[in-house]
Order: structure tokens, then C-alpha cells, then sequence
């Protein structure tokens, strides 16, 4: 079986820590999920950018995964979720100011 299929989360997280390619399991694991989560909240387009964000975080994070954890993916959610306000923030910034410019009739 490979190695995807039987380890857990934290034990690819803790084999991650000394070999960084392993990370690339849990990526193939969970992505789908978190780019499904994204795409309802900010549609395709956007959702390939924020996926790539929160598992390149996700990996810089990992030495702090709690390992304890049952599974990375409520983890891995928390850190799309982050992106995805920081995005919303965003854009409403981006659009304050046009809705200052448009008559009310």
C-alpha cells in the first residue's frame, strides 16, 4: 500500500518535518476538499491562488502542527478560511471607492 493511504495526517506532517517532499502527500490528500471550500466561497478562478497560498502555509507551519490532531484537514480549513477573509477584505477595499463615484438616483 502506499504510504498515502496508510499513514495518518500527523504522521505525514512528522515525516514531512525531516523529509519536505512528503508534504506533497498530504497535499494530494486534502487539496480537492480545500479547493472545493474556497470555489463555493470565491469562486474557480480565485480558489486555485488560495489553495496554492494555504498549503505553501501549511508547509512553512508545519514544525507547529499539532500532532496530537486527529487529521489536518479542520488545519488546513482554518488556514484557507484566513485567505479567503484577507481576500474578501480585499476586494471590498478595492471597491469602496467606485461605490463613492456612483450616483444614487
Amino acid at each position: 500500500m502506499p504510504l498515502s493511504t496508510t499513514l495518518s495526517d500527523a504522521a505525514l506532517v512528522e515525516r514531512s518535518w525531516r523529509d519536505p517532499e512528503d508534504f506533497a502527500l498530504l497535499f494530494d490528500r486534502h487539496a480537492g476538499h480545500i479547493h472545493r471550500y474556497v470555489a463555493r466561497r470565491l469562486g474557480d478562478d480565485t480558489a486555485d491562488d488560495v489553495v496554492s497560498e494555504t498549503f505553501l502555509t501549511a508547509f512553512r507551519q508545519r514544525r507547529d502542527y499539532d500532532t496530537a490532531r486527529l487529521g489536518a484537514l479542520p488545519w488546513l480549513y482554518g488556514i484557507a478560511t484566513n485567505f479567503i477573509r484577507r481576500h474578501q477584505r480585499a476586494e471590498i477595499h478595492r471597491y469602496k471607492p467606485a461605490f463613492r463615484v456612483i450616483p444614487v438616483f
